[in-house]
């Protein structure tokens, strides 16, 4: 007679970790282009859950997942969509994944959109001014040019250690946070 017993992992977040995601849940982002369009990420909570990877497993990993979740343009219509994440964080064996989904009105982040801890925390800092605001917490994210050959294509993004999302670069257009409404 052969047994096998086997027991799933369960990876969790280390608290000190939620840190990194500078949400509450319940803000409301107003950004302007360059050519003086609008757009508004509104952020509609944030997740807390335990799924597995591996659905045909007799004894599944669980992975904790923090997520921010948004209503926000699509990238290609004009509508919005709900149900989307800006930020993610996901642990695994060995730490966290930051994840990122990155996207606005005519603009999609197709880069590397997945980043180790480490990965995240070696990102050098640098400065962002947006009108009279001086952000020099801020991580900019270069696009490993997949699907540059689209016109929604976004070059990068910024990201502020304390204040989140702060743009992306297109070919030829730039999003800029001019608002953030707490409520």
């Amino acid at each position: 007679m052969i047994s096998l017993i086997s027991c799933g992992k369960d990876f969790k977040i280390d608290k000190k970790d939620i840190g990194i995601v500078p949400y509450v849940g319940n803000e409301i982002l107003v950004f302007e282009s360059d050519k003086k369009d609008l757009d508004t990420i509104f952020l509609v909570g944030i997740e807390n859950y335990s799924t597995s990877f591996g659905p045909m497993e007799l004894f599944p990993d669980e992975h904790e997942i923090y997520r921010v979740k948004t209503k926000r343009t699509d990238p290609n219509y004009d509508r919005y969509l709900e149900g989307k994440s800006l930020i993610e964080l996901v642990a695994v064996e060995g730490g966290i994944s930051i994840e990122f989904d990155i996207a606005m009105k005519r603009s999609w982040y197709y880069g590397k959109y997945a980043f180790g801890k480490s990965e995240f925390e070696k990102t050098p800092l640098t400065e962002l001014i947006i009108g009279d605001l001086n952000y020099n917490d801020v991580k900019v994210f270069e696009s490993d040019g997949s699907y540059n050959d689209r016109d929604n294509y976004a070059e990068r993004f910024y990201w502020s250690v304390k204040n989140g999302f702060l743009g992306l670069d297109r070919r030829d257009e730039k999003w800029r946070l001019i608002k953030k409404y707490v409520p």
